[in-house]
């Protein structure tokens, strides 16, 4: 077992740095791939935490030991845990991917662990991705201001409203109005359709009691 050190500087690394709340750390991640992947695991409900580049281990391909790290390891609430690999989805095609993948795959579930591979397919879904990005942009909003408060109560009354609905009935701007909305989102006391509603247009949100 042996463990990858991304923030050992070096000219050949190009690290993204993803800022998680959930975790409370700043995951390095080794391409755009993983680091697109960090905000569905930042917002997904059934994820406890997540890191990237964790312990790897060693696979047997063709006669050979071989050295691995997978790309992220999830710990789910259930007390699962799960390797994660990321590719394009144009590179799973080729045979000695997919043959040194099976290994890695075995070698996992030899240790209890399964590995999933994950492409840019599953992880830059829209516009999903779009609406986490802009979400995690005001998760460093602490704490719920008087505005916030009355806000909430706006919404609760009215049942679901249109984010443009609430900008006029409170004479906000719409900056105004995204700022203190995505942060309640953030915190868990209001709720928008990530799959289908585009949270940079004009997204229906709903109060949770």
């Amino acid at each position: 077992m042996y463990i990858r050190n991304l923030r050992k500087p070096s000219p050949n690394k190009n690290v993204f740095k993803f800022s998680s709340q959930k975790v409370s750390n700043t995951i390095m991640c080794e391409s755009s791939l993983e680091f697109d992947a960090c905000f569905h695991h930042e917002y997904n409900e059934t994820i406890e935490t997540f890191a990237s580049q964790p312990e790897g281990f060693y696979y047997r391909f063709e006669g050979k030991k071989l050295p691995y790290t997978p790309d992220a390891v999830i710990y789910d609430i259930h007390g699962t845990v799960k390797f994660h690999e990321y590719k394009p989805y144009n590179r799973t095609f080729d045979p000695v991917f997919r043959a040194k993948f099976i290994a890695k795959k075995e070698a996992a579930h030899e240790m209890g662990c399964e590995l999933i591979l994950v492409t840019d397919k599953q992880i830059r879904i829209y516009p999903i991705l779009n609406n986490l990005k802009l979400l995690h942009r005001y998760s460093g909003i602490y704490g719920v201001s008087d505005m916030q408060y009355e806000l909430l109560k706006l919404i609760r009354k009215s049942g679901s409203t249109r984010l443009e609905k609430v900008a006029e009935q409170s004479a906000l701007t719409m900056g105004e109005t995204r700022s203190f909305l995505y942060s309640l989102i953030n915190k868990g006391l209001l709720k928008a359709d990530l799959n289908e509603d585009d949270l940079a247009s004009n997204p229906l949100v709903w109060g949770i009691e």
